[in-house]
């Protein structure tokens, strides 16, 4: 249970850029993701900054953004799985996935990957790199 808390709060985490809800508002249709944009699955992977794929605290993590700009991410480790869910808005080239827990997680969007750093709790700092499924 410590895992799946520990795993729940490096997602809500976010990122160094962290926003509230009341920074943006997700639910603009100039900024919701369209199915042409960023719609379909997303593969990748969490692990801790400073070590490699091999690392014993690495996750796996898939990220599926449907049409109308929800999201279901979920990351599993050891036959674990942890999920959340909110709205996916376009920012430039980032995607900022907004958490129905309120927090956000800005991410870099490079083509078909997406990227960026996160915070984990007690203030570990962790990689997540995704590419699109094809």
């Amino acid at each position: 249970m410590k895992a799946v808390a520990l795993v729940m709060a490096v997602l809500a985490a976010g990122c160094a850029a962290q926003r509230t809800g009341t920074e943006l508002n997700p639910v603009a249709p100039a900024a919701a993701v369209t199915a042409s944009q960023l719609s379909g699955t997303w593969r990748g992977e969490l692990w801790p900054v400073g070590t490699d794929s091999t690392s014993v605290l690495n996750r796996d993590v898939m990220l599926d953004i449907r049409d109308d700009a929800t999201y279901r991410l979920t990351t599993a480790r050891q036959g674990t799985a942890i999920n959340d869910s909110g709205v996916a808005v376009l920012d430039g080239d980032a995607v900022i996935l907004q958490s129905s827990t309120g927090q956000s997680m800005r991410l870099v969007r490079s083509g078909d990957r997406l990227y960026g750093t996160l915070s984990s709790p007690p203030g570990r700092p962790m990689h997540i790199m995704m590419e699109r499924a094809r």
